[in-house]
């Protein structure tokens, strides 16, 4: 296997690329480090390079090159300034060390790339750029049609050339093509005519019609290298939270990119003795630990947010299925929206945002002003007066978007404390009605479970004699059958009563160590709603919106009917309440109180106190105790976690951020 980071030809040393790929970028190092090229040849064309040397100064800010064949564009071309690209790692290197840098690519008018789904690039680390490039060009040429052999052999470039200039005309894609691979291949042999090393990055679909006619040169005499300049070209700066958009890695791992080489480039250079040393000092980058770190963060974050463990098995689930979405995908490594669909299948909706948010990570932000900023989308990008521009990428192969992201989306502040200032109005605290809605359904499916589990403990099991009564025992018949051959029947006995009264306690937060400390009773705005008390955590302590705070119940109790219930943690409530040890207890003290059915149902990690018992005996009520771990977590999440309003105008708004 041929182990060489570079592709060579005479004296050029070629690195073919998927754009914005760090695999690639990584191949740009080891091979500058190897040869130490005296020119660097990049696939950009000569028109922008002066803006293109700019914004990489501007690195690891990130940068957009928008440019145009007219002064006020709807529409531009775009180069992302991306810190995991082949092409930028070369210029970066080229001005560290001061070698030459020649753009080399013909500027195209019109030129709309094809969406080419890429096959994953981490596998060059284990099988070498040669065999990655063999097996991509055998496919390539599988795709070419001798018709296009034919044209590319007859192509007269200052034909076309006049063609491509002229307004009424116009030129495809593939014509496009050849233009910019001959004007390429013009260059390249003007340029190993004059420098012993060419170090030379372009993309991977190029190299093979560029060879072409480096071996044929004598189809290339008659061009004509001058150039029409664009008419607009412009440096945008990009928003660090906008880097998805723009990034085709994980931002997070260009992130971890970019602090990798300052590694590099600051303590290690000096002690490397060889160019093996330096190739396995960069290939301990590795993408995959990454994807490690995101989902072991993202699961630290989301455990002291929902005081909910994810255990090793449901972590195990977790890679499992994000594996068998990238071999689905003949991928090595996910993206970002395998992630989240993972995430959001395996765990829920909260831990994928968390996913995203840590997989989206990109620190620098430049806030000076210097640059207009855009910001950007899928589908284009914002100018700083609201006009939406067009974006269409120069390069023309990446990797096709082709899934959704699963996730609504949720606005951001639009500058800090923005949320904080909402909420420090005040006013009267409210909640969010289809929040309620879940509530109060979960509520209703837990009157009917308990009265259902009530039933079938007082179900008789009797001989068949007369009458089947409620029907036959099935089980117990067939189970006695070869015995006795008796049938047997059920006499379900008749319930006196109905659940209006349910207490849930999540925590019981002892006095000693108070977790909860927000009490609050919160009374029906109609009559399908239920009077609630509960505590939580504060208000406020987690903002998720203007006005929208997100807190954590640990007890609630909900009364259906609603009879206005007495606002219960009150201080003059407390002489009522003085036999209660904590607020748990209070809760269930106050449904024994104001309970109008004979059943109360109570739902807890363990049973309460006996004297709750002997109370309820005196009130002639029944606390129907169940265990909380016959529910799953997921069922009662929406109760745990809820959602406090800092008043009703919010409730306008709330939905673009309560994503249920």
């Amino acid at each position: 296997m041929d182990k060489n980071p570079f592709i060579r030809y005479e004296n050029l040393y070629i690195i073919p690329s998927f754009h914005c790929r760090i695999e690639f970028a990584k191949l740009v190092i080891k091979t500058f480090y190897k040869i130490y090229p005296d020119v660097i040849a990049v696939e950009l064309p000569p028109t922008i390079k002066d803006y293109i040397i700019e914004a990489t100064d501007r690195l690891p800010y990130l940068s957009l090159i928008g440019y145009a064949d007219e002064l006020s564009p709807k529409n531009m071309y775009f180069i992302p300034i991306d810190p995991g690209d082949s092409i930028i790692e070369a210029i970066l290197l080229g001005k560290k060390h001061n070698i030459p840098i020649e753009f080399i690519d013909f500027s195209v008018k019109n030129y709309h790339p094809e969406d080419i789904k890429l096959p994953d690039d981490y596998i060059i680390s284990k099988i070498g750029l040669q065999n990655f490039y063999e097996n991509i060009s055998n496919f390539i040429k599988k795709k070419r049609s001798e018709k296009d052999l034919d044209f590319r052999n007859n192509f007269d470039f200052n034909n076309r050339l006049e063609k491509h200039y002229d307004p009424e005309k116009n030129t495809n894609n593939l014509e496009k093509d050849i233009m910019r691979e001959m004007y390429m291949a013009s260059r390249l042999i003007e340029l190993k005519q004059v420098y012993k090393k060419v170090l030379v990055v372009l993309g991977m679909g190029h190299w093979d019609h560029v060879k072409y006619y480096l071996s044929h040169s004598d189809k290339l005499k008659s061009i004509n290298t001058n150039i029409v300049p664009n008419e607009f070209i412009k440096i945008y700066n990009v928003r660090a939270k906008d880097a998805r958009f723009l990034i085709r890695e994980l931002p997070f791992s260009t992130f971890k990119w970019v602090n990798f080489k300052k590694i590099i480039s600051k303590e290690m250079l000096d002690t490397i003795e060889s160019p093996a040393q330096l190739e396995n000092l960069i290939d301990k980058f590795d993408k995959k630990y990454h994807i490690n770190e995101i989902f072991f963060n993202s699961k630290e974050k989301y455990q002291k947010e929902f005081k909910e463990i994810i255990n090793l098995h449901r972590m195990k689930l977790l890679f499992r299925y994000l594996r068998n979405l990238s071999i689905i995908e003949s991928k090595f490594l996910p993206n970002l929206i395998d992630l989240i669909i993972a995430s959001k299948n395996i765990i829920d909706d909260d831990f994928a945002w968390k996913v995203m948010k840590k997989a989206s990570f990109y620190p620098f932000n430049d806030l000076t002003e210097k640059y207009e900023t855009l910001k950007l989308s899928y589908k284009g990008a914002y100018d700083s007066n609201g006009r939406f521009i067009k974006l269409r990428r120069h390069h023309s192969y990446y990797y096709k978007e082709n899934k959704i992201n699963p996730l609504k989306t949720r606005p951001e502040e639009k500058y800090p404390g923005e949320w904080r200032k909402k909420w420090n109005q005040g006013g009267i605290t409210c909640s969010y009605p289809p929040e309620d809605l879940i509530q109060e359904n979960y509520f209703t499916y837990l009157r009917k479970r308990a009265i259902k589990n009530l039933k079938n403990k007082r179900i008789k099991i009797e001989e068949f004699h007369s009458s089947i009564k409620d029907g036959i025992a099935i089980k117990e018949t067939i189970r006695d059958w070869g015995i006795k051959k008796n049938i047997y029947i059920k006499n379900e006995q008749m319930i006196q009563g109905r659940i209006d009264t349910i207490v849930i306690i999540f925590n019981k937060d002892t006095l000693e160590k108070e977790q909860y400390p927000y009490k609050l009773t919160w009374w029906a705005e109609h009559d399908m709603e239920c009077d609630m008390a509960f505590y939580a955590t504060n208000p406020g302590d987690y903002l998720i919106g203007p006005g929208i705070s997100h807190v954590e119940v640990g007890g609630v109790l909900s009364i259906f009917p609603p009879l206005y219930l007495a606002p219960i943690f009150e201080s003059y409530m407390d002489e009522k309440f003085k036999d209660t040890k904590n607020k748990a207890e209070r809760l269930l003290k106050a449904a024994i109180i104001y309970s109008k059915e004979k059943y109360i149902l109570y739902i807890a990690k363990n049973l309460p106190r006996k004297y709750f018992f002997s109370l309820a005996g005196v009130k002639h009520k029944d606390i129907i105790f169940i265990p909380l771990e016959h529910f799953s977590k997921e069922s009662y999440k929406t109760l745990k976690h809820m959602h406090i309003l800092n008043d009703k105008k919010t409730r306008k708004i709330a939905h673009k951020y309560i994503l249920i």
